[in-house]
């Protein structure tokens, strides 16, 4: 997710003509006029601590927080955490507050070269393990036509950028992560098979896998872009199989009945039932890195990247932004957690900021699937002039009522 990614977002962007000039960082201001229970302003309450800095702990020059981190412990007591780029790598410590990074890679990118395979470029995006030693994973698949002869006529990478999800596992403790033979990996695509200078499209990184206690499900929301009969938005799906790629269901608008498929091997299929119909999509628009259960509000609690209108202010807030839900599928209107400049709204003059995810080191779960009142918002910083020089921080954060 470099400058050429970058370019994508500003391409989008400006399409919708929101480009706007942003304040430095700063803390959030809750709902107006609501009474108790009701949120209130989120609080700033220490000072920005770096996890990763690229300049000292890098592995290799593209050794970067290229996604959301996600943390969880294994087996042999320690914590680990992966905030990586295409060529996996951990972090690991005995607690959140001593992670030290490893540069053994735990997962190479096969970079296969033919679409229909969905194993270009694979970024490790989320996991989820129950006992500490066999770790399942979504993948964040890249087809890049650019990378591969013959596959992208224009020479414009942005144009031949094809997305998918799919999955891996480790049963060794997350020290090494594999999948099956390909295309049987699979999770999800959208039903149209990859098109030179089409793009960006297909189905995008997202949040955390999310157990639900309430229904026995595994959740995760994904991040989709506008295509073909595909909506833009965020979509939510669920399995109760995490070792089965073909297991996962995606929301219709009624129920979880979306079944995806390969558009390369499946037959006599009509696309509108294979799409994803996008959730409260006027209240998170395509939020979706971070999703827990919050004591505080009692309720599910989505963290992404969003714009929301001010009607004081008169234009366009950006930040870091949380939305709340009963059920993972009907989400409140978000509400601003930090206001400052996004890694997609912004040329590399400033420093910009990405990829918010909360994490509580209170929880006990294996998985830190739960937050309080008084989490750690982790971030990726975009340090200016450069696009590699990137570092991993996290802040804490207070939520209020009103």
């Amino acid at each position: 997710m470099g400058a050429k990614r970058l370019l994508v977002y500003l391409n989008l962007f400006l399409a919708a003509g929101l480009m706007v000039a942003l304040p430095a960082c700063g803390g959030g201001g809750g709902s107006s006029g609501g009474d108790g229970g009701e949120p209130g302003p989120v609080n700033i309450i220490g000072a920005a601590e770096t996890v990763f800095d690229w300049t000292t702990d890098r592995c290799e020059s593209e050794d970067i927080p290229d996604l959301p981190a996600r943390a969880f412990r294994d087996n042999n007591g320690k914590v680990q955490l992966i905030a990586t780029h295409f060529t996996n790598r951990r972090m690991i410590g005995d607690d959140l507050d001593s992670l030290e990074k490893d540069c053994n890679v735990i997962m190479y990118s096969d970079q296969d070269p033919d679409p229909a395979m969905y194993n270009d470029k694979e970024w490790i995006n989320a996991s989820y393990t129950q006992d500490g030693e066999t770790v399942y994973a979504l993948i964040h698949n890249e087809y890049q036509g650019l990378a591969h002869p013959g596959q992208c006529p224009s020479g414009i990478y942005v144009n031949c950028w094809y997305n998918s999800i799919t999955t891996a596992v480790s049963y060794d403790s997350g020290a090494t992560y594999t999948h099956m033979n390909a295309p049987g990996h699979l999770v999800a695509s959208v039903p149209y098979v990859y098109v030179p200078d089409a793009g960006p499209y297909g189905i995008f990184e997202g949040s955390n896998i999310f157990y639900n206690d309430d229904d026995g499900y595994f959740y995760k929301i994904l991040h989709l872009e506008e295509y073909e009969l595909q909506k833009r938005g965020a979509c939510v799906m669920r399995t109760q199989d995490l070792a089965s790629p073909a297991s996962w269901r995606a929301w219709d608008g009624n129920s979880f009945s979306v079944r995806f498929i390969n558009p390369y091997v499946e037959i006599g299929y009509d696309p509108a039932d294979h799409v994803c119909e996008p959730v409260s999509i006027d209240n998170i628009d395509k939020m979706a890195d971070n999703v827990t259960y919050n004591s505080f509000f009692k309720k599910f609690m989505l963290v992404g990247t969003a714009n929301k209108w001010d009607p004081v202010r008169l234009e366009e807030v950006f930040g870091f932004y949380y939305s709340l839900s009963d059920d993972l599928v009907h989400w409140s209107d978000r509400q601003l957690i930090m206001e400052c400049e996004l890694w997609w709204t912004s040329d590399n003059s400033v420093d910009r900021l990405g990829y918010p995810v909360l994490i509580d080191p209170t929880d006990t779960s294996r998985n830190y699937s739960n937050t309080g009142q008084r989490p750690y918002l982790y971030y990726t910083r975009w340090n200016k002039n450069t696009d590699l020089d990137r570092d991993l921080e996290r802040i804490q954060i207070e939520f209020t009522k009103e």
